[in-house]
């Protein structure tokens, strides 16, 4: 080959070399770019999210009832929800003792399976590999409190279908307590103490004036059943409240045409006039 073929050639591969430079350093750009412009909308997420936090509170600083705040628009495509869930609603799935599951679990399984799915539950979350009568201490147990009430589709005989039944009455959160005014009667059942007509009374009287303690829904019973709840008095009063002692908000920020979305959970405590966060979780 001659020297001009040659010089051609070695022209041509540095030509090569220089596109492929070029298309790798636009690339780069490109994808700083895209990169820049991600942080961005996450961060406008953010601040949406924190908005809302701050919009939730003055909110309830004027009504106490709000557990809602529907999408409000912040201006420049931003948006945010938030919600409040009062978990003492619920019974904890990690502090009911077996009575209490097996109350609830009653009214949703009806059958004879009550039994070995609150043995294989109590197994799952006890600390021993001991298993109960009905019980199952597998390998894959966590043998500690459960994270979350959709946990329990790892635990044996529990179907999905069963625990989206079981989600509208158990939570893992909270401080295990039973608020009176507000827990539907699957719930309030599981209270020491209370009759069918305990229940049908807290819910037929709460509808006009929230109960204020026990001794007022005591007053409400039948002889028979003010006895039975006056055995269980000391037991009732430490499992039941007449208010949420804590509120779980769920905070979401986001922008409109983007799959950006920033959320938190704060769990918070009623104090007058406002929520005290005790507990952040950022997602």
């Amino acid at each position: 080959m001659s020297r001009r073929g040659f010089a051609l050639l070695a022209v041509l591969w540095t030509l090569t070399a220089i596109t492929m430079l070029t298309g790798a350093a636009m690339a780069i750009a490109r994808l700083g770019s895209t990169t820049t412009r991600n942080r961005v909308l996450l961060t406008r997420a953010a601040w949406a999210r924190e908005a809302c936090g701050e919009i939730l509170q003055a909110h309830y600083a004027q009504d106490a009832s709000v557990r809602q705040l529907d999408s409000v628009d912040l201006g420049r495509n931003i948006w945010c929800t938030a919600t409040l869930q009062d978990p003492s609603v619920k019974v904890n799935l990690n502090l009911a003792d077996r009575a209490a599951l097996v109350t609830v679990f009653q009214v949703v399984v009806r059958s004879a399976a009550v039994d070995s799915l609150v043995d294989a539950l109590l197994d799952w979350r006890d600390p021993d590999t001991v298993p109960r009568r009905f019980g199952d201490e597998s390998s894959g147990n966590r043998n500690g409190p459960l994270a979350d009430v959709w946990e329990l589709r790892y635990v044996r005989g529990f179907t999905d279908s069963l625990v989206g039944s079981l989600a509208r009455f158990f939570t893992t959160r909270g401080i295990g307590a039973i608020n009176v005014n507000a827990a539907p009667p699957e719930v309030l059942a599981t209270l020491p103490g209370m009759t069918e007509e305990a229940v049908r009374m807290v819910i037929m009287g709460r509808r006009a004036t929230p109960l204020p303690n026990a001794d007022v829904l005591a007053g409400l019973l039948s002889p028979s059943g003010r006895r039975t709840l006056l055995a269980s008095y000391s037991e009732f009063v430490r499992s039941a409240v007449f208010a949420a002692p804590q509120l779980v908000g769920t905070v979401m920020g986001g922008v409109r045409g983007t799959p950006f979305v920033a959320r938190v959970t704060l769990t918070m405590v009623p104090v007058p006039g406002r929520l005290a966060v005790i507990r952040r979780e950022t997602q």
